[in-house]
C-alpha cells in the first residue's frame, strides 16, 4: 500500500507509482493525511491486505509513524522535499520512539524504497546482527544482542557480505559521522552517539540519505524492523504482537 500525505507530494509519488508498476508489483494508492483525515487513514490501513506500505510525506510527516503505530506489517518512511532540502520529513520518518519502527530512506529515494519491497515479498529468511568489536558500536550491538535474546527474536551474528544475498536483512551500528563500506545487501543502519548538538541533525541527515535506517542509537527498533521484514508470511505475527503490547503497557502503567 502506497499512502501519501497530500496531492502536492505527486513530484516524490508519481515515479515511485511507475516504479512499483515496472516492477510488477501490485499495489493501492491513496492520498491521506495523518493530521486532516486522521479517521480515513486508520479505516484505509485496517482495510488492506497489502503486506508492506510505503508511507510519505513533508514537512511533520507523522504519516510513516501512524501507519506503523496502526498495524505490526513493515513500514518504510519516503520523505519528501518541502522545506530545508527534507530534513523535517527525513527526522520525523526516522526518529521513531522505540518499539514503532519505521525503516527510512532518502529523501524522495523512491528506488530504494521498491528495492526493498521486492526483497522482501521474495521472502527473507534471516537477521543478521553485524558484529562489532569495540566502542560505541559494541555497546549498542550488545544492547540489541540482548534484546533479541530476551524477546526471542530469531538471528545469527556475523559481517555484512560483499556477497549479494536479498535472502538475509543485516543490522549494522556504526558511529555517527563515520563512513559506510559499501554494500549491496538490506542492511537497516543505526548511527550511534552518546551526547549530541544541533549540528548532529544535519550529520545524520546527510550519512542516510542512500541507506535503509531508523532512529539515532535505536537498537529496538532495528531488531523490531528486521523481524517485521521476515514476516512476509506471518509466521512472527505472535511474537510482534507479544512486543508491542509490551510497549503499550510500559506505557499505561505511568499512569499508576
Amino acid at each position: 500500500m502506497i499512502v501519501f500525505g497530500s496531492a502536492s507530494d505527486k513530484d516524490t509519488y508519481l515515479p515511485l507509482v511507475d516504479s512499483v508498476k515496472k516492477a510488477g508489483l501490485s499495489y493501492e494508492f491513496k492520498v491521506l493525511s495523518a493530521h486532516k483525515t486522521p479517521r480515513e487513514l486508520r479505516q484505509a490501513v485496517a482495510d488492506t491486505n497489502a503486506s508492506i506500505f510505503i508511507a510519505g510525506a513533508g514537512l511533520a510527516a507523522a504519516l510513516p509513524g501512524v501507519v506503523a503505530a496502526e498495524q505490526l506489517r513493515p513500514v518504510i518512511g519516503l520523505p519528501c522535499e518541502a522545506a530545508f532540502s527534507g530534513l523535517d520529513s527525513f527526522l520525523s520518518s526516522s526518529q521513531m520512539p522505540p518499539d514503532i519502527p519505521v525503516i527510512a530512506v532518502g529523501v524522495g529515494k523512491a528506488a530504494r524504497a521498491v528495492d526493498l519491497c521486492i526483497d522482501y515479498l521474495h521472502g527473507m529468511n534471516e537477521i543478521v546482527l553485524v558484529k562489532k568489536d569495540s566502542g560505541l558500536e559494541k555497546k549498542y550491538f550488545e544492547k540489541c544482542k540482548s534484546f533479541m535474546e530476551e524477546n526471542k527474536i530469531p538471528f545469527a551474528i556475523g559481517v555484512a557480505s560483499k556477497k549479494t544475498d536479498h535472502s538475509k536483512v543485516y543490522i549494522e551500528f556504526t558511529e555517527l559521522g563515520k563512513k559506510f563500506k559499501e554494500n549491496q545487501n538490506t542492511i537497516i543502519r543505526v548511527l550511534v552517539k552518546e551526547k549530541t548538538d544541533k549540528k548532529d541533525s544535519l550529520k545524520f541527515f546527510d550519512q542516510l540519505q542512500d541507506s535503509y535506517s531508523v532512529a539515532l542509537n535505536s537498537y529496538k527498533n532495528a531488531a523490531i524492523a528486521a523481524l517485521q521484514l521476515m514476516n512476509v508470511r506471518g509466521r512472527q505475527n505472535d511474537l510482534l504482537s507479544t512486543i508491542r503490547r509490551k510497549a503499550a503497557q510500559k506505557v499505561l502503567d505511568s499512569n499508576d
